[in-house]
């Protein structure tokens, strides 16, 4: 396809590269890259925007599915939807990239489980992407970036029904800010011919059914010069054998439920904006399987659960005197996290204590944070900021940061940015059984990047460099493996020494001629290296690119449009199996498409392939391993608009 898409590109763009670190023209303010709402020409920080009209038109049905095509984020899915997946941004892993729902701290946070494969995009109004350390306004986990997920306030009604492959269906309906989703899939996808260690294996997928129910609402309300926001959410997902293929259990069961609710007041002044958020968050994990029926796979006596619970505080201002902007405030946040092995031994190196089966911890977070934004002239412009926080027993860190953007004229800007960054140890880090080390020290990062901007009447386009040095890197460990498999193998997390992270993107949109617009994007993650030890990072692929072709018709009709993607991972290096993310896979491409009809005024039908290559990639050392990728799979999908 690789070809097809180059001739497309070239057929319909200028000689000129084209690019946009913010595709969606009509989203012009955005509120994530410095804490306040402003234009998206005015960000510094690389910001990018998925928008609700995107969002409705590519089926993104996950926040994790609704950030593929961004440049510098990466995204690997281990199966269907409700699998896991892995993401990260400019080579840092998804403990350093910090998930925020409405500009507070996303379920799962303390303890390092959030999952965008599973987080729904119903009631969402569009997701901003801060690449870049964040640190000086966010605090600890924004080393690679920032994902907040912004819910939708309006009161339009909508509703998608749907069904496709491996017995895929999803109803929504909301109307005046509330909005409810149902998901279910039974994922039995055929599966490639696998031997393993002589056996044949099933060569169907079972027990990997994913069911998900999502109720949110958000609403504001303005009283005077004083603006209300709410958000509450509540999602409970229950998801079949999320173990890794070949080892899989027809007895298992994964339950998580996800609550959110959250209060912002905005008092607009003349010439500031006084912010107070208040929120707290729950996320609770159970995993239930039959060790009698399945000693191998289920290896507990009894349920697992991990409950974490934050409560989330946080006031500022923000003063816009003309050609100055400044915002300043202090963050509050404390949490705790229980977690329980469900009973099941855990294996330890010969000779050391069991650790107990069931840990609790209190996390603490306090802070307080300034940064001023100059407008020197119409062309140039430039911040510096500074953070001071303490994340309880894990110390204290000092997090500055500044930036430039100059305008060179003729539609050429440059953007410059430099931050040191940090990450306090998460929960699971820290205590899980069997697992944490208490002993862990902060990471700490000095974070840079570069990018040349161009707008002209036909295209836009970027080409930016980007860098990511960390001290007391938090790597797993292989410790030791006992037989009779590697399945007892024994992993501690702890620090390196020195690790880099640095690489080029580039990105070309074309606007529309004809109803025909393409887009291309492309990430060289040169070097992700662990400089202790002289390895790459687990699950860094060297190369992604993104490649698109989109139709609209000038004229209204029964024919919405087309849009077709291809999505190709290049490798991730060598692979070094004394690590415990190994299981990643090969190089692959993904192409998707769909196609959009107008059946009725208010009603669009969209037809939509996944994976029409039929890719099924595997982990890098076997023939056929980890979550296998379904295969080609299309889907049916009534929305009101």
């Amino acid at each position: 396809m690789l070809p097809f898409f180059a001739a497309a590109v070239a057929a319909v763009t200028s000689p000129v590269p084209s690019a946009s670190p913010s595709p969606i023209p009509q989203i012009v303010r955005v509120v994530t890259s410095d804490r306040s709402a402003e234009a998206i020409s005015k960000a510094t920080r690389v910001t990018y925007v998925v928008t609700k009209q995107q969002i409705k038109e590519n089926g993104y049905r996950t926040i994790g599915s609704a950030l593929t095509k961004l440049p510098g984020v990466e995204i690997e899915s281990y199966g269907a939807i409700g699998s896991n997946v892995s993401f990260g941004i400019r080579g840092n892993n998804s403990a350093q990239v910090l998930v925020l729902v409405d500009g507070m701290p996303a379920p799962g946070g303390l303890a390092g489980s959030v999952n965008l494969g599973t987080f729904s995009t119903a009631g969402i109004d569009r997701i901003e992407v801060v690449e870049g350390g964040g640190s000086t306004l966010y605090g600890t986990g924004a080393v690679g970036g920032i994902i907040n997920i912004i819910t939708d306030r309006s009161t339009q009604s909508n509703g998608i029904a749907r069904y496709g492959s491996f017995g895929d269906t999803e109803f929504q309906a909301g109307a005046e800010g509330l909005i409810i989703d149902r998901t279910y899939a039974n994922n039995a996808f055929g599966l490639p011919s696998y031997t393993s260690f002589g056996t044949v294996m099933p060569t169907t997928r079972n027990n990997s059914n994913y069911g998900a129910t999502t109720l949110r609402y958000s609403g504001s309300k303005t009283f005077g010069s004083i603006t209300a926001e709410i958000n509450l959410s509540t999602a409970d997902e229950v998801i079949g054998s999320p173990g890794y293929y070949p080892y899989v259990s027809t007895t298992s069961l994964q339950n998580e439920v996800d609550n959110i609710a959250g209060l912002t007041l905005h008092h607009n002044g003349a010439q500031s904006t006084t912010t107070l958020q208040l929120g707290g968050t729950q996320q609770q994990l159970a995993y239930n399987c039959n060790e009698t029926q399945e000693p191998f796979e289920c290896g507990q006596p009894s349920q697992s659960l991990s409950f974490e619970s934050r409560v989330t505080a946080n006031l500022r201002n923000a003063v816009d005197a003309g050609n100055q902007h400044l915002v300043y405030g202090i963050d509050l946040s404390r949490g705790t996290v229980m977690a329980n092995s469900g009973g099941a031994p855990v294996v330890v190196p010969s000779g050391a204590p069991q650790p107990p089966a069931v840990t609790t911890a209190g996390l603490a977070q306090t802070a307080a944070y300034v940064q001023d934004n100059v407008d020197f002239s119409r062309s140039l412009h430039a911040y510096a900021g500074i953070r001071g926080e303490r994340d309880g027993a894990q110390g204290g860190a000092i997090s500055p940061s500044v930036g430039i953007e100059a305008d060179a004229g003729n539609g050429v800007a440059l953007k410059v940015n430099y931050a040191t960054a940090f990450r306090a140890p998460n929960a699971s880090e820290l205590y899980y059984p069997g697992y944490g080390n208490p002993n862990l020290q902060p990471e700490r990062s000095q974070v840079a990047d570069a990018t040349l901007h161009f707008t002209g009447g036909a295209v836009t386009a970027s080409a930016g460099w980007f860098s990511t040095r960390s001290n007391d890197l938090i790597v797993s460990t292989l410790i030791e493996c006992l037989p009779p498999s590697y399945l007892n193998c024994i992993y501690l997390p702890e620090n390196v020494a020195h690790a880099l992270q640095q690489g080029f993107t580039l990105e070309g949109a074309t606007r529309p001629h004809g109803g025909i617009s393409a887009s291309f994007n492309a990430t060289d993650l040169y070097t992700a290296e662990n400089l202790t030890s002289n390895t790459r990072l687990s699950n860094d692929p060297v190369m992604t690119v993104n490649l698109g072709l989109k139709f609209v018709p000038a004229r209204s009709g029964i024919f919405g449009g087309a849009e077709i993607w291809e999505r190709v991972v290049g490798q991730r290096g060598s692979v070094d199996y004394a690590q415990p993310l190994f299981f990643q896979p090969a190089a692959y491409s993904n192409l998707t498409a769909y196609v959009d009809f107008r059946v009725a005024p208010k009603i669009n039908l969209y037809l939509r392939g996944y994976n029409l290559g039929n890719e099924r990639y595997a982990d890098v050392g076997s023939p056929f391993g980890g979550y296998p990728m379904p295969g080609r799979s299309f889907a049916l999908e009534l929305q009101t608009r």
